[in-house]
C-alpha cells in the first residue's frame, strides 16, 4: 500500500509545476520531494514528470493520476474538514430518548443553553416508552436516554443518576378529600392513571399489588399533561411524579394526598450503552447535566 503522503507530494509537485516551489509549500527538503516522487513512480511503474530547465511538466500518465489524486484528496480535505467540525461543535446531531415528563421540567433548560453556545448542533428527541428506546439505544438509532429508571436494570447499559423524584397521588384543589388517606381507601376513588406501558402506570400497578389492593382506573390517559388536566378539572385523583407538577404545587392548584404506607422514590438519570465511545457534540451535552 502506497503512503498517502506520497499522493500529497505529488500533487503539490503537479499543481505548482516546480519541485522548490512545492517543497516550500509542502515545508521538506527539495531532496526530500525528489525522493517521494521516485517512490511512487516506483510504485506505480509509470514516469509522472518530464524535467525542464523551467521545471516539471507532467506525463499522459500523470496528467491523468493528477485528476484523480485531486479528486480523492478533495474528499479526504471534506471529511476532515467535518471531523474538525464536529470535533469543534460546529456542527453534528444529538439524538435523545426521553420521558416525557424529564422532557418538560428537565431537558429544555439543557438544550436551550447548550443551543445558545452552539447554534449549529441539532437535536433528533424521541419520547417512546423506555422499553422502545432501550431498543432504540442498543440499535444505534439514539445516542443516549434521559428518564426515571427501571426497577430492573440492563446489564448491557450504563446508569448515571441525576437526581430523584417521587410518586404522589394528587388532586385538584377543590375536590372534597381527606389529605391523609390509607392505601385501601383508593379502592373507593376515582383514580386516574396513564395507559401502560408507562413507567407511572407500571410503578403504581406495582404498588398496588404490594399493598393488595385492586384499583380500576375511571380513567385511562395518554399523556402525563392530559392526566394532569383531568386531574385539575376535579375528574379525580392522579397518579404522576412529584416534579412534573411541582409547578402546580406551588401554586395550589393541586395538592398532595398522603397515602399510606408511602409511595415508592425513584431515580433518574442517563442511560448509554457500554463500551460506547460517545461523538464529542454528545459527550459535551452530557457533560452540562446536572
Amino acid at each position: 500500500m502506497v503512503n498517502l503522503e506520497l499522493y500529497r507530494v505529488f500533487y503539490e509537485v503537479a499543481k505548482s509545476k516546480n519541485i522548490t516551489k512545492a517543497s516550500e509549500k509542502l515545508r521538506i527538503s527539495q531532496p526530500a520531494v525528489t525522493k517521494h516522487i521516485k517512490n511512487l513512480e516506483d510504485s506505480i511503474g509509470e514516469i509522472l514528470f518530464i524535467r525542464t530547465k523551467k521545471g516539471v511538466v507532467l506525463t499522459d500518465v500523470g496528467s491523468m493520476l493528477f485528476i484523480k489524486v485531486k479528486q480523492a484528496l478533495m474528499i479526504i480535505d471534506d471529511v476532515e474538514s467535518n471531523i474538525n467540525d464536529s470535533k469543534e461543535l460546529h456542527n453534528g446531531t444529538i439524538r435523545i430518548g426521553i420521558s416525557t415528563t424529564l422532557a418538560k421540567v428537565y431537558l429544555m433548560k439543557y438544550i436551550e443553553k447548550f443551543h445558545n453556545r452552539y447554534p449549529n448542533i441539532i437535536f433528533d428527541i424521541y419520547t417512546d416508552s423506555t422499553k422502545d428506546l432501550i431498543k432504540k439505544l442498543k440499535s444505534g438509532d439514539i445516542d443516549f436516554i434521559l428518564s426515571k429508571f427501571p426497577n430492573v436494570l440492563d446489564n448491557d447499559l450504563n446508569y448515571k443518576v441525576l437526581g430523584s423524584t417521587k410518586y404522589i397521588f394528587v388532586t385538584s384543589k377543590n375536590y372534597n378529600i381527606s389529605n391523609k388517606l390509607n392505601v385501601n381507601d383508593l379502592e373507593k376513588l376515582p383514580i386516574l392513571l396513564q395507559r401502560y406501558p408507562s413507567n407511572s402506570r407500571i410503578s403504581a400497578e406495582e404498588y398496588f399489588k404490594k399493598n393488595n389492593v385492586s384499583i380500576k382506573p375511571k380513567m385511562n390517559i395518554a399523556s402525563s399533561n392530559l392526566l394532569v388536566n383531568f386531574v385539575r378539572m376535579g375528574y379525580g385523583i392522579g397518579y404522576v411524579t412529584k416534579m412534573y407538577v411541582d409547578n402546580y404545587l406551588e401554586s395550589k392548584d393541586l395538592k398532595i394526598i398522603n397515602v399510606k404506607p408511602e409511595t415508592p422514590e425513584i431515580d433518574y438519570g442517563i442511560i448509554t450503552l457500554k463500551n460506547n465511545i460517545q461523538a464529542n457534540d454528545c459527550s459535551e451535552f452530557i457533560k452540562s447535566l446536572k
